[in-house]
């Protein structure tokens, strides 16, 4: 069959249009025609001019048959570009596929995705493409079949989409950052938010949680259920509660806070629910009051001190004089015997025989002790404020010794009960920068957590002795000092959390946990040193601090 031409089809049309305008006429039904030419005129008006494009086109010529104005705004086309063209000129090949596809079906139908749209896109003149949504129905008309397109232009629909896509990703990503758990609820305690951190902290998915109720996904949160109602109700925040709780066998605490949700619907009400860890908190909390403490006794030991030391001072001199009255070495003393009449020989005989004379040299000696450790406790107690200088460690340890000592009798004590300290020193160790009552705080707290590992673990009966090593000796560029004791050791879980703050193996109340959390800050990060344990099982452990060489450095007078 020979294929007309568009302009042979239109022409055609229009000559019909005429014919049948004459024709009418003359017999004398014009008034009618006028009427049905009015109504066409009005509708292509309508159809030229509404907001959506419209595509008419001819299955099975596979050419336009007609497009209306908006259509060519949308495509920059003329009408004669189009009419003149193929389908493939404007839509992509996916949906040229699809339209001859119902050619191929060559019945009536309406085709209908899911929503009863189809969404495409039309290359525009000059490059470029314009995305739409359209609606397609197939008609037979006569012998002709022909689709009728309607395509609505969606760029500024998609943008806005975009945007609002890009905002509640960007809500979406800063609402999951968040350490805090965050759980949405509405006015029935279902959930309909739930973040990254509820999960982690929970296990339990986003998906498993959102929709249902909530003291089922989170049973800990019933306690608060008069909180959150109340919240809900009013207008303000339901305030904030705390509350610990038990996990892998230590003790959390959470710090609850409710916000109400009010929405511009009415039912679209809720709260929001944040949960916060504030178990770091609430420990640097029990430092603060621990270090206040801490700061209290030492004022009072100083204050101690000071009042130990006028006593102690007339003792000292009192035996001392006493010792000097007993001496061979005065004549005065031989002048006074005689005078009392006997000799300063029989005297000094009583004196030997009855003990006099060795404990007065005791009381000296431990006089002499007993200032020693008033004199350390007031060094250790003084407010320096940690400053540096160059010292000696052996000296800093012997003093560190002296006092850890008073606190524990581990000298007089024998069998399973008793603690001796045995010293290692080189002598002749370089010395190293150091806040002296800092590395002393250290070395009386390795101590004391030896002393009391070793007693803990002592079974009655048994004769063996605590011993605890210290070491100080040169490693290369370092001062190296150990502390090693036959104590229980440490398995590999107590290892890992050896230095945590407040974790401690000890009964409640006798240790705070921070003794190796406190040692390791000082010689890490206040003394640039390094500090390493080394432990086994019913091996004992083994404290390894090495402290840099001070170099060309010149001592405090």
């Amino acid at each position: 069959m020979k294929r007309r031409s568009k302009s042979d089809s239109n022409e055609n049309v229009r000559t019909k249009l005429i014919g049948l305008g004459e024709n009418s006429m003359r017999k004398s039904y014009y008034p009618e025609l006028r009427v049905r030419v009015n109504e066409l005129e009005r509708f292509r008006a309508l159809v030229e001019h509404a907001n959506d494009a419209l595509f008419v086109l001819d299955g099975f010529a596979w050419d336009f048959a007609d497009i209306n104005a908006t259509a060519l705004k949308i495509t920059n086309y003329t009408r004669e570009e189009l009419i003149e063209s193929s389908p493939e000129m404007i839509f992509p090949k996916s949906t040229c596929v699809l339209l001859r596809g119902l050619v191929a079906e060559n019945k009536n139908k309406i085709l209908r995705d899911e929503e009863g749209l189809y969404t495409t896109e039309l290359l525009v003149k000059g490059g470029g493409t314009v995305p739409v949504e359209m609606t397609m129905r197939v008609l037979l008309v006569g012998g002709s079949l022909y689709i009728v397109m309607v395509a609505r232009d969606v760029t500024r629909r998609l943008a806005d989409q975009m945007e609002l896509q890009k905002t509640r990703n960007y809500l979406g990503n800063v609402i999951n950052s968040m350490q805090s758990i965050l759980v949405g609820v509405d006015e029935k305690l279902n959930v309909v938010l739930w973040n990254s951190s509820a999960v982690k902290e929970t296990g339990v998915a986003e998906t498993k949680a959102l929709g249902n109720y909530l003291f089922d996904v989170l049973p800990e949160l019933t306690k608060f259920k008069k909180l959150i109602d109340i919240t809900i109700l009013s207008d303000k925040s339901g305030g904030t509660e705390i509350f610990p709780f038990e996990h892998d066998g230590e003790t959390v605490f959470y710090e609850i806070t409710v916000f109400p949700f009010k929405g511009e619907v009415e039912g679209d009400s809720g709260a929001v629910i944040r949960i916060d860890d504030i178990t770091a908190r609430t420990r640097m909390e029990e430092v603060m009051v621990q270090t206040e403490k801490m700061m209290t006794v030492g004022g009072l030991a100083a204050g101690m001190a000071h009042e130990i030391n006028n006593p102690l001072g007339g003792i000292l001199q009192g035996s001392q004089n006493l010792l000097r009255r007993l001496s061979f070495e005065f004549e005065k003393n031989h002048t006074v015997a005689k005078e009392c009449g006997t000799t300063f020989e029989a005297i000094h005989e009583y004196c030997e025989k009855r003990g006099i004379m060795s404990k007065v040299a005791s009381i000296q000696e431990l006089g002499k002790r007993s200032a020693r450790i008033v004199a350390n406790m007031l060094q250790f107690s003084r407010q320096t404020g940690g400053d540096q200088f160059c010292t000696s460690l052996v000296n800093v340890i012997e003093d560190a010794i002296e006092l850890a000592s008073s606190g524990y009798d581990v000298y007089r004590k024998e069998g399973s009960k008793s603690v001796e300290i045995v010293r290692d020193f080189d002598l002749d160790v370089p010395d190293v920068y150091c806040a002296p009552s800092e590395i002393e705080q250290v070395l009386i707290n390795l101590i004391k957590n030896s002393v009391q590992a070793i007693l803990s673990s002592r079974e009655e009966g048994e004769t063996k002795g605590g011993k605890i090593y210290v070491r100080v000796g040169t490693d290369g560029n370092d001062v190296r000092l150990e502390v090693e004791d036959n104590g229980p050791g440490m398995d590999v879980e107590t290892k890992k959390k050896a230095m945590e703050p407040f974790f401690t193996t000890k009964e409640h109340g006798v240790g705070t946990g921070l003794g190796l959390f406190v040692s390791y800050f000082i010689i890490t990060q206040k003394h640039k040193g390094s500090f390493i344990i080394e432990t086994s099982p019913m091996l004992g452990t083994t404290i390894i601090i090495k402290l840099p060489i001070a170099n060309n450095c010149k001592k405090e007078s």
